[in-house]
C-alpha cells in the first residue's frame, strides 16, 4: 500500500504524461501497442481520459499507472471506438465528422453556438 506522500508524488510525477510516456514505451519496445481510451480510477471512481500499451498477449502496460492512487484493475481500460457524442444536442458519430473545443465535441456550428450561448 503507497503512503498518501507516495501518491501525492506519483500525481505530480506522472499526471498529464500518458501519451508521452506510452509513446516512448512503444518506440523503446515495437511490441508494445499504442492505445487510447479511458481508465476507470480506483479511488477517484471516475474515468478518465487515458493513453497506456498493450503486450502482443493483450495485457496492458501501463507507464504513468504511478499518477493514479490505485493501480487499475485490466478490466477498467476501455479502448476508444472512435465515436464521440454532441455536447449540446447528443449526437454520436465519428471523431473525424466532429468539431472539438476543449474537451467538448460539437456536431455542427449551430451546436457549438447554442452550447456557448450565442444563438
Amino acid at each position: 500500500m503507497r503512503t498518501e506522500a507516495e501518491i501525492a508524488e506519483g500525481y505530480a510525477k506522472y499526471r498529464g504524461k500518458c501519451k508521452a510516456m506510452s509513446e516512448a514505451a512503444v518506440a523503446a519496445d515495437p511490441t508494445l501497442r499504442l492505445v487510447r481510451g479511458h481508465v476507470l480510477v480506483p479511488g477517484w471512481g471516475t474515468e478518465e481520459a487515458h493513453w497506456w500499451c498493450e503486450r502482443p498477449d493483450g495485457t496492458i502496460y501501463d507507464p504513468s499507472v504511478l499518477q493514479f492512487p490505485f493501480a487499475p484493475p485490466a478490466g477498467a481500460y476501455t479502448e476508444f471506438d472512435g465515436t464521440v457524442e454532441c455536447a449540446e444536442c447528443g449526437k454520436t458519430g465519428p471523431e473525424a465528422e466532429f468539431r472539438h473545443e476543449s474537451r467538448y465535441s460539437f456536431c455542427s456550428t449551430l451546436c457549438h453556438g447554442r452550447f456557448v450561448g450565442i444563438f
